[in-house]
């Protein structure tokens, strides 16, 4: 490894047949980034031998989603801006299938913040354990920008179309305890218990065949809808690079930057 080199802005690590997948940007809340989500379609494409795979966030974040001030650094050209969208987007979409692909079972470990299209790396896994200290946030009504990241393709399989689209609509904060109630998640826990259960939840799937999980998932994702899930991201993110490039948006940008620019 060269020590003058930047770190990697994806980790894989392993414990015997478990694969840890770590996003690590924690100084931008591991923001997704073109570079962070390139490597971690890399990373899932390099975990097909394992038995199972946790994708976890390093620092305080999960992910907080696209970075805002990437976006906004491309405000004052259209065509760059949503050329830059349409990037991210699609390579989130291809983390997300590539995810879903994975012929094991996986888990969300989710041990902070949620927000924006980063969800869609929840909702691609078969279990997520969330610390109560976290929270899920769309954050797409404050910014002007269309959902993306699977709000829309995969969150209404979940906890229904009417639900999803009143969090959309009220950019509601969700804690954990209400994450679990409506479905979002499938366990919670204190921090400081974070790791032992999830050592718990990974030894639970010690004598599943992990092909299962594949196969459940191919099946669910089908579903009863002529639009495969691919289908539905492509919307997503359609409809993402028509918003993100009004006037509106680009204002709303500058807004929610700008206090945090102020404090430095």
């Amino acid at each position: 490894m060269n020590p003058g080199a930047p770190p990697s802005p994806v980790l894989v690590s392993r414990d015997g047949d478990v694969a840890r997948i770590t996003l690590n940007r924690p100084g931008h809340g591991n923001a997704l980034e073109p570079g962070l989500l390139h490597a971690l379609c890399a990373a899932f494409g390099d975990c097909h031998d394992a038995r199972a795979v946790v994708l976890t966030g390093a620092g305080r974040a999960f992910s907080s989603g696209g970075d805002i001030r990437e976006f906004h650094a491309r405000a004052d050209n259209v065509a760059s801006l949503q050329a830059f969208g349409d990037t991210v987007v699609s390579s989130l979409n291809r983390a997300i299938l590539a995810l879903r692909d994975l012929p094991c079972p996986t888990i969300a470990a989710i041990n902070g913040p949620v927000t924006g299209g980063s969800i869609g790396l929840v909702l691609g896994c078969d279990i997520a354990l969330m610390s109560r200290e976290a929270f899920i946030q769309p954050y797409y009504a404050k910014m002007g920008f269309a959902p993306d990241g699977g709000w829309t393709a995969l969150l209404p399989a979940r906890i229904g179309s009417g639900r999803t689209a009143s969090w959309l609509a009220l950019d509601s904060r969700i804690d954990a305890d209400t994450a679990l109630a409506m479905g979002v998640v499938d366990r919670i826990c204190a921090s400081d218990d974070f790791t032992d259960q999830l050592a718990a939840l990974i030894h639970e799937l010690d004598d599943h065949d992990p092909q299962t999980a594949l196969a459940s998932r191919q099946l669910l994702d089908a579903g009863d809808s002529s639009h495969t899930l691919a289908d539905r991201l492509e919307r997503e993110l359609d409809s993402f690079k028509r918003m993100l490039v009004r006037p509106e948006t680009r204002q709303r940008m500058a807004a929610f930057l700008a206090p945090r620019e102020a404090a430095g």
